[in-house]
């Protein structure tokens, strides 16, 4: 069944209730759907058919859902691009997708020469007013129909619904296909792992681009009726605005994100919102350590809780139920309603899960994507027996909850011994002077690789000599995992979904 049919339900119910706002625009669920109407009859009126793609390359906006929706309805498949792609990477995905539409940003018209490449029809422009035939508000005006309700284009379940280019760190961007029924599945399990209802406000900072942003919040609040509001761009100040303003009852953020919000209310006491209505506060993305999560209550009263999924995954997968006790580190569990969990350890896939096995992470089930759009090399190398290697590796405890202990090419072998970094960066995040930090592999003459901590400080006032020493005595951490080599950085280098690209420090500090 065609995923717009899960927002339509929403729009019948609810039309006259807020639905997504972004600080500038605000919309009901009837204007909502008037609007991605007139999209859809333009799009219909211009020939798009079935299968062909719509791609978009915008900030946290209104329109990147209208867009979506409209998209869906018309039958077509929606591609949103991360806006912090290169221009070499955005060529390529062009090249791959071939999209018949690809609306920007008006500011992004050194992009125009993307519109060359072959398979490629017309440029739309989003954001700003204007009354040129190719401008999004433009179109709307002239395709409004008396009439609310188009036809909808019929879809099956196992037909493209998006494509979402993850952003890796080596090799160009995969495109990871996503059907119907991977969404309306997601959406169901989140509905009833979170009893989502029409009285939740979810506050999205994440990117729509990506299925943090998309699926785990914008697209099902929208199906289920609840209300949202998009913060556009990332800075710490309009979340906190935003926060203020509309009062949610349910947010993510990503570890960077929730760092900024600590040093904003360090530095801002007197700004911090009231977020006594907050039911799920929840972090993803990659690991955050206690300390910040212990940081992050203390200044805004709320308990972060986890939550795991990858873009393969359709979002989601691993978390807390909304009354599930929370443990010290766990991811959570499974999502068992639409997947199911293994472990693959020694070329063997354990299945059902079992306590204290340590190994790869495995999902198969209907949040599972299909493959890679375009790579069936890749889609073989990452789907054995129907099961989907996520590369991180778990441990699981007697109750079935998953404890994140790194990613499978992360993790080091130095004196034959294996190491993995997030537990070394969990100690390490402990110590006062340590902003952030990444543990990475580097090549040694006798030990093959030794423990290498690139370092990020809080203040420039903090002797190096003395923290090398703090190090080197951490009890906590056995002899063999303590860094034997440490570099200390302004920043750390990120990838287009602001993880550390590790991949990046691995090159930098490979031969020096």
């Amino acid at each position: 069944m065609n995923l717009a049919a899960s927002i339509e339900e929403a729009v019948r119910q609810f039309p006259e209730l807020p639905a997504i706002a972004d600080g500038t625009i605000s919309l009901s669920y009837r204007e909502f759907h008037a609007r991605a109407m007139a999209l859809v009859h333009f799009f219909k009126r211009e020939g798009i058919r079935p299968g062909d793609r719509i791609a978009i390359r915008l900030p946290n906006v209104t329109d990147v859902m209208t867009l979506a929706y409209a998209t869906w309805w018309a039958g077509a498949v929606f591609v949103p691009l991360n806006t912090r792609f290169s221009a070499v990477d955005l060529a390529e995905i062009v090249k791959d997708v071939e999209p018949r539409y690809l609306v920007l940003p008006e500011h992004d018209k050194q992009l125009l020469p993307l519109t060359q490449l072959p398979g490629f029809t017309t440029v739309l422009w989003a954001e700003q007013s204007s009354d040129t035939p190719q401008h999004l508000n433009h179109i709307v005006a002239q395709n409004r129909e008396p009439s609310l309700w188009e036809p909808m284009e019929p879809r099956k379940d196992t037909d493209p619904a998006l494509i979402m280019y993850t952003s890796g760190t080596t090799g160009r961007p995969k495109g990871v296909i996503q059907t119907h029924r991977n969404n309306t599945a997601a959406i169901q399990m989140l509905g009833n792992t979170w009893q989502v209802t029409r009285h939740d406000r979810f506050l999205v900072s994440v990117p729509l681009f990506h299925v943090g942003g998309m699926q785990t919040s914008t697209l099902a609040a929208l199906a289920l009726g609840a209300q949202v509001t998009l913060v556009p761009h990332w800075r710490a100040e309009d979340w906190i605005k935003a926060a203020a303003a509309f009062r949610p009852t349910i947010f993510a953020l990503v570890p960077a994100m929730i760092v900024d919000l600590i040093h904003w209310a360090q530095t801002h006491p007197e700004s911090k919102p009231d977020l006594s209505q907050v039911r799920m506060g929840l972090m993803g993305g990659s690991p955050t350590w206690p300390a910040v999560v212990s940081q992050f209550h203390a200044l805004f009263g709320v308990s972060l809780r986890e939550l795991y999924g990858q873009t393969e995954l359709t979002g989601l997968s691993v978390t807390y139920r909304d009354h599930d006790p929370w443990r010290q580190r766990s991811m959570g569990r499974p999502q068992s309603q639409v997947l199911d969990a293994a472990i693959y350890e020694s070329d063997d896939i354990i299945y059902p899960l079992k306590p204290t096995v340590t190994g790869e992470l495995l999902f198969r089930g209907e949040t599972v994507s299909p493959g890679y759009w375009h790579q069936p090399e890749q889609t073989r190398q990452k789907w054995i027996d129907g099961w989907f290697r996520t590369g991180d590796i778990v441990s699981v405890d007697e109750d079935e909850y998953l404890y994140y202990r790194d990613r499978v090419d992360d993790m080091i072998i130095s004196g034959g011994e294996n190491i993995y970094p997030a537990e070394v960066e969990a100690h390490l995040t402990q110590l006062p002077p340590i902003q952030e930090v990444a543990v990475i592999g580097t090549p040694h003459p006798r030990w093959g690789e030794q423990v290498t901590a690139v370092i990020v400080l809080k203040g420039e006032e903090t002797n190096k000599e003395d923290l090398r020493r703090q190090i080197d005595s951490l009890d906590a951490l056995s002899s063999y995992k303590r860094p034997r080599r440490i570099e200390f950085v302004p920043s750390l280098p990120r990838t287009g979904s602001g993880k550390v690209n590790k991949a990046l420090l691995k090159q930098q500090y490979h031969t020096i």
